[in-house]
């Protein structure tokens, strides 16, 4: 049985914000999908008329599941074992051998669709959103791929302590091989901006161009769901790129990652998708480095960091007004 997150980490394994549950596409009219998210079964399905909805999986009259077996009808999931119709808002709508409505419900959840992705909103106290998700220009521009599927990892970790990897600079350049300085740090209530100068020594497509490259990085938290990293690597040619990446609480012992990409468009079709391909994969063995390390860290409440480590201290402080029952603010140790 795997360790809990609980007693890893002393904030909530579920916080506060906008979570990916799917992306638009995968979803058409008529059709589910089951989930596990924030510790519970949850079944989303899209509507015959288009609308996303998620509710809790089991039938409030028997507890049935209702995504194994059920289905799509009209605006209703339909219960596989008696044919209840539970609407998007979980409430009984129809039973088909009964002239009852039973006033009974179960939970549904609040959703939007934003860069051809659907994100549920996540609250303990089921307050209303403080934010929306972000409009990425990246998702419609015919400059650009769009948004494609790129990887998703199971995580034995916390979802800040994803978004914090973006604050860490030197582990850029002893995991990474890649240097990373900060040029400065934005905070706009939910968003949290890191910008950066990087020197690559990947991006192994065009490497016979250059023997290293560089760029900028810009790192935007949104929350703690969703990560937009918008890059820019300067070789004999400009590759621009906007990797999106969603941690996903799914219960106490472990998070979704889930990633896509999308690039700016070369003169050339066949390079546009090899460019992309490459780009994909590189993250992905970026990220698989990662892995082994965020599964076997231990939390420091008061990390001791020197002035190079990044702004580690100023992310934590972000991040700590998604718990509603913050923990208390440690005090920053640093050595000279």
């Amino acid at each position: 049985m795997s360790e809990s997150l609980s007693s890893r980490f002393p904030m909530s394994p579920y916080p506060v914000g906008w979570f990916r549950v799917a992306a638009s596409d995968a979803l058409p009219p008529g059709t589910h999908q089951n989930l596990r998210i924030f510790g519970q079964e949850l079944v989303l399905f899209r509507t015959a008329s288009g609308v996303p909805r998620l509710i809790e999986a089991y039938c409030p009259h028997l507890g049935t599941h209702l995504g194994k077996g059920g289905c799509v009808e009209g605006d209703n999931m339909v219960c596989p074992l008696h044919a209840w119709r539970i609407g998007g808002d979980g409430a009984v709508a129809h039973v088909p051998y009964s002239k009852a409505k039973p006033r009974i419900a179960v939970r549904s959840w609040l959703l939007r669709e934003a860069s051809g992705q659907i994100f549920v909103w996540h609250h303990p106290d089921d307050a209303a959103p403080e934010w929306e998700p972000p409009e990425l220009f990246e998702a419609t521009d015919p400059g650009w791929t769009g948004f494609l599927p790129a990887r998703t990892w199971k995580l034995r970790t916390h979802v800040q302590e994803f978004c914090e990897n973006g604050a860490d600079n030197v582990h850029s350049t002893w995991l990474h091989g890649q240097q990373s300085v900060t040029t400065s740090v934005e905070v706009d209530k939910h968003v949290y901006t890191h910008r950066t100068r990087q020197r690559f020594t990947f991006f192994g497509l065009v490497k016979a161009l250059a023997k290293e490259a560089e760029g900028t990085l810009d790192i935007s938290c949104h929350g703690l769901g969703i990560v937009v990293e918008r890059g820019q690597v300067t070789l004999k040619l400009s590759m621009q790129y906007c990797l999106v990446f969603f941690p996903v609480p799914v219960d106490d012992t472990c998070i979704h990652l889930h990633s896509v990409l999308s690039i700016r468009r070369l003169p050339s079709a066949l390079a546009t998708r090899l460019l992309w391909k490459k780009s994909a994969a590189e993250m992905s063995a970026i990220i698989d480095q990662d892995v082994p390390v965020w599964e076997a860290k231990q939390w420091k409440e008061r990390p001791v960091l020197v002035a190079e480590d990044g702004p580690i201290h100023a992310y934590r402080a972000w991040a700590r007004q998604f718990y509603v029952k913050p923990q208390a603010e440690p005090r920053p140790r640093k050595t000279a």
